[in-house]
C-alpha cells in the first residue's frame, strides 16, 4: 500500500510503501529506486536473484530490473525514485566497472555506515518534499544521488561484500548482471540466446551455465519471461493494437506473436486484454 501523501514532481518521488505494488506479479521497473527498509522483513526477487531485506537494509534498483516482493505484515520501506535521465547524470563520473559492481552488490544491511547515510539522506530530502511548491527538488535529489553513488562505489571498492560461494565468482556475477542489462535493452528485437552470448563474448553453453547457476533457469526462459512481463504491461496499460504490438516486438507476423504469447500465458493477447488479467 502506497502512502496517500505521495509526492511527485517531474523526475523524482519519495514515499513509504509496504511493496504491495510489487507482490502480485513480476514488475519491470522503468525508473531507478533507492530503497531503505524502515521495519519488518521482506524477500525481494530482483532479476531472478533473491535478496533478504530487514530493518536498515539498503538496496539499489535500476531501470529494467524485474522485481517481485514477498513482505511480512509489518514491512515498511522508504523509496526514492528517479528517472533514467537523472540516474545517468548522477552516475556520470562512475567507471563502467563500478556501475556493474553496483548491480551485482546492490544490497546492504550489514554495514551501519551505509544505512546511516541513506537514512539521513532520505530524512533531509523529506523536509524539502514536504515544502509546498519547492522548485528545486530535482536538483536536490540529483546532488544527493551523486554523493551517494560516488560514496557507495568507493565503499564497495574498499569493502567488497563476501557473498556465499555458491552464488559464483566476480566474473560469473558480472556476466549475469551484464546479460540482464542486455536483455533490458534488446528484449523487443532479440529473443535469441546466441545474440546475448555473442555480446558477452562467451559461448551460448557458458551463458547457459552462468544463468543456471544464478537462477536455476536457462537463458531462453529468462529472456521469454522478461518479454512476457513487458507484453502484459503493454496489453494492460496501452491501446496499441495486437498487430502493432507484434511489429513493435519484431515478430514475423501477428499469428506467430499470438502463438508465442499463448504458449507462455495460456491466453491469447486478445483474451488477456479482454479479461483485464493482472498476473
Amino acid at each position: 500500500m502506497v502512502d496517500e501523501d505521495l509526492t511527485i514532481l517531474h523526475q523524482v518521488k519519495l514515499y513509504t510503501s509496504d511493496l504491495n505494488e510489487w507482490s502480485h506479479s513480476p514488475v519491470v521497473l522503468n525508473e531507478g529506486v533507492l530503497l531503505y527498509c524502515l521495519s519488518g522483513e521482506a524477500k525481494l526477487q530482483v532479476n531472478f536473484e533473491q535478496w533478504c531485506l530487514t530493518t536498515d537494509s539498503v538496496i539499489i534498483l535500476f531501470p529494467g530490473d524485474v522485481v517481485l516482493a514477498e513482505a511480512s505484515g509489518g514491512f515498511s520501506a522508504r523509496l526514492l525514485c528517479y528517472d533514467t535521465a537523472m540516474l545517468r547524470e548522477a552516475s556520470l563520473q562512475m567507471e563502467h566497472t563500478v556501475y556493474s559492481l553496483l548491480r551485482v552488490d546492490r544490497c546492504r544491511g550489514d554495514k551501519p555506515i551505509v544505512s546511516a547515510i541513506v537514512k539521513n539522506m532520505m530524512n533531509l530530502l523529506q523536509v524539502f518534499f514536504s515544502e509546498p511548491n519547492c522548485q528545486c527538488l530535482d536538483q536536490l535529489v540529483l546532488l544527493q544521488l551523486k554523493a551517494f553513488f560516488l560514496g557507495f562505489s568507493d565503499f564497495l571498492k574498499r569493502n567488497p561484500q563476501r557473498r556465499p560461494q555458491e552464488l559464483g565468482s566476480d566474473r560469473v556475477n558480472g556476466l549475469f548482471s551484464e546479460f540482464m542489462r542486455m536483455v533490458a535493452e534488446h528484449y523487443r528485437e532479440q529473443r535469441d540466446v546466441a545474440f546475448y552470448a555473442s555480446g558477452l563474448h562467451i559461448s551460448p553453453k557458458y551463458l547457459g551455465q552462468i544463468v543456471n547457476r544464478k537462477t536455476g533457469r536457462n537463458p531462453k526462459t529468462i529472456i521469454d519471461h522478461y518479454v512476457i512481463v513487458q507484453l502484459k504491461l503493454q496489453l494492460r496499460t496501452s491501446r496499441i493494437t495486437i498487430k502493432e504490438l507484434a511489429w513493435l516486438y519484431h515478430f514475423t507476423d501477428t499469428s506467430f506473436f499470438c502463438r508465442y504469447f499463448k504458449s507462455h500465458t495460456g491466453l491469447s493477447p486478445q483474451e488477456y486484454r479482454k479479461s483485464g488479467a493482472a498476473n
